[in-house]
């Protein structure tokens, strides 16, 4: 969808529904389940932020022994801890699908499920998961197991799907379960004693063990995302609009309860008899000792959509949701710490000055710098709250921000700090390019084109002769440079920026990212897969398949015939012979990547939303490129001062972020 007036950068013109939940969002958990239907393998990335990783997390459960934990998520995504949460090891799944819930019967024996039918379990603590055969194809959302040896347990996916075992999962037999509705949660008091929930307001109870299941609807229609009993008459339901239902007769009659909320509830689970915690997609929240008949809401900081619970005690317990976010509280839930690392805000742009030195920016002002290839990333003070949208550098000292809101920042020491320029204007700037140390150039929002004579202190506009979104700027050398845009949009200029011609094409794709390689030699690619090639410094185009309908956001042109580009879902492709052929590059996430960097060799980053930075520890298939470094522009500009170490003058010491947990110390 795009959505011109909301669009605060230049990734906002989609609404990608993967960052959600799978409780979230219904239509967003069965399109994630299908995108992770592609090959993926973690050979050849490492996460460089968030820590341990980025992709969405859907359930979490831990051992009786309190320490032992698993949690799931998309892309396959299996981690686990054995201190409580503070340390978490990723772990290899022998599939390459989204899991959306785990339960740990012990602390070596656990069973974890997702889509198209998944079944998969460990009896060695997650060294080893091997495929359990099961009589479904569906997509599996929720597992619970219960009684004393915790031996029957159920599965429950799309289509009234029910799975029951009594064998401790290694076997399942379907269940009837008189619905054919999307199945999402379950939740177990005993072997007799079961609650599924779903889709269309379905709420399905059983008191004799799944042999038969009861259909009502407390929430009128609306979705229940979770239950959760009390004792073996009393159960809990919460779902969309607010709606919290309560019966105290094993869900023979329901009662709604009122919380003033029309927030989607997420999540539900009960401590203790008495006790509860609730939360939802405003990332709040919601505690009760009354057993649930009143509820009260509590703030987290910075919102996040927690999806799944887990509590140890009445104290103790755990949650997790997007972006790789796991937290931990010590209080039965009225404060929260956090257990992974490393910002969520999107990433927009990536620059390295050389193998080891390179600079990042992203929504809510964020700039982090880094001086060992990524492996750590610090925060930079920038003083403003606008989203960053694209970070250009001169050399090693002189380099250049533009934002939303006709936010423009410039640094004269590599970085460590930023001082605001005078853009003039006050519509989103997409993209910054340098021609000089002292000239550069601007687009941006409704055909906007800037320039700066002044290193970027005062800027002017430049007609553009276009009212669409200007998404990105290259120069070849002094008077050659291309702009790209909406609906196919592609402006040239052969004076050095001082008027712009457009170029006619059949296209009506968006055009989001250009590189060139040399003077003559470039690339574009857009919406829809789209991908162009130029030999002619942009003067012509050349249309091309890129073997994927996945909108691509950037590009790095790395050869006159080779380049690669990413996208959404995860996609990175890469052509070798003038984009005739180009070739899908394995990933680990789905998630929306927006920029890249490639220096040759390993030496590739790419980042994207809720905060996603990868590098590769692999060279690219099929082979290793090697890349002049030079940038395509001024052969005969001054001496360039090359890139050094350095740290930020000014220290965040508060980013506004979940504060993290601090492991207790050992006696």
């Amino acid at each position: 969808m795009f959505i011109k007036n909301e669009r605060s950068n230049r990734r906002k013109r989609l609404i990608v529904f993967l960052k959600f939940s799978l409780r979230l969002c219904v239509s967003a958990v069965l399109f994630s389940l299908v995108l992770t239907a592609q090959t993926r393998v973690s050979d050849g990335w490492v996460w460089q932020n968030p820590l341990p990783q980025g992709n969405p997390l859907y359930s979490i459960h831990l051992a009786s022994d309190k320490e032992t934990g698993i949690t799931v998520g998309a892309d396959g995504t299996i981690l686990k801890t054995e201190d409580g949460g503070f340390a978490w090891k990723k772990q290899f799944a022998p599939v390459d699908v989204t899991l959306s819930g785990v339960f740990l019967r012990d602390k070596n024996n656990a069973i974890a499920i997702g889509a198209r039918g998944t079944v998969i379990s460990t009896i060695n603590g997650g060294k080893d998961w091997r495929h359990v055969a099961i009589d479904a194809r569906d997509h599996l959302y929720g597992i619970k197991f219960a009684g004393y040896d915790l031996k029957t347990g159920w599965i429950v996916g799309t289509y009234g799907r029910v799975l029951k075992t009594t064998d401790g999962g290694a076997t399942w037999k379907t269940q009837a379960s008189n619905s054919q509705e999307q199945l999402l949660n379950i939740d177990a008091f005993d072997d007799a004693h079961a609650v599924a929930v779903g889709m269309g307001g379905v709420v399905l109870t059983t008191s004799d063990g799944g042999e038969n299941w009861k259909k009502s609807d407390p929430c009128g229609g609306t979705l229940v995302s979770d239950a959760a009993f009390i004792s073996a008459t009393t159960i809990v339901v919460a779902g969309y609009n607010g709606c919290v239902a309560r019966s105290v007769d094993a869900g023979e009659n329901w009662i709604r309860i009122e919380t003033f909320s029309r927030a989607d509830m997420l999540s539900l689970i009960f401590t203790s008899e008495g006790n509860g915690s609730m939360t939802d997609a405003n990332g709040l929240v919601w505690l009760t000792s009354d057993e649930g008949t009143t509820w009260l809401p509590f703030n987290v900081r910075t919102n996040p959509r927690l999806v799944s619970q887990h509590f140890a005690d009445k104290f103790i317990g755990w949650a997790v949701g997007e972006n790789g976010l796991i937290l931990r509280t010590n209080d039965s839930g009225f404060s929260w710490q956090r257990l992974s690392e490393g910002g969520r805000e999107d990433v927009n742009d990536i620059t390295f000055l050389n193998d080891e030195i390179g600079l990042a920016v992203g929504s809510r002002g964020r700039v982090w710098l880094t001086n060992n290839a990524g492996r750590e990333w610090l925060q930079v003070f920038a003083d403003t709250n606008a989203n960053l949208n694209s970070i250009s550098f001169y050399d090693g000292e002189k380099g250049m921000i533009v934002g939303d809101g006709g936010v423009v920042m410039r640094t004269i020491n590599g970085g460590s700090s930023w001082g605001k320029g005078v853009s003039n204007v006050t519509t989103d700037l997409l993209a910054v390019t340098f021609l000089t140390d002292k000239t550069a150039f601007a687009v941006g929002a409704n055909g906007t084109i800037l320039r700066t004579d002044t290193g970027g202190a005062y800027w002017e506009q430049v007609a553009s002769g276009t009212r669409t979104w200007l998404e990105d700027i290259k120069f070849t050398d002094a008077k050659n440079g291309v702009i790209v845009g909406d609906k196919g949009t592609l402006l040239k200029t052969i004076d050095g920026g001082a008027s712009w011609e457009k170029i006619k094409t059949n296209i009506a794709e968006n055009l989001y990212a250009v590189s060139f390689y040399d003077e003559k030699n470039g690339f574009a690619v857009g919406g829809g897969g789209i991908t162009l090639r130029t030999t002619d410094a942009g003067a012509t185009w050349q249309d091309q398949e890129s073997l994927t309908k996945a909108n691509l956001f950037a590009v790095q042109a790395f050869g006159a015939s080779s380049a690669i580009a990413v996208g959404e879902l995860g996609t990175v492709v890469v052509t070798e012979d003038a984009g005739k052929t180009w070739s899908v590059q394995q990933s680990v996430t789905s998630k929306v990547l927006q920029t890249i960097v490639y220096r040759g060799g390993r030496s590739l980053w790419v980042g994207g939303r809720g905060g996603t930075m990868l590098k590769r520890t692999e060279p690219l298939n099929p082979r290793i490129i090697s890349l002049p470094f030079t940038k395509p522009i001024l052969k005969t500009a001054p001496r360039r001062v090359k890139p050094k170490p350095r740290t930020p003058l000014i220290t965040v010491t508060d980013d506004g972020d979940i504060p993290l947990a601090v492991p207790p110390k050992k006696p």
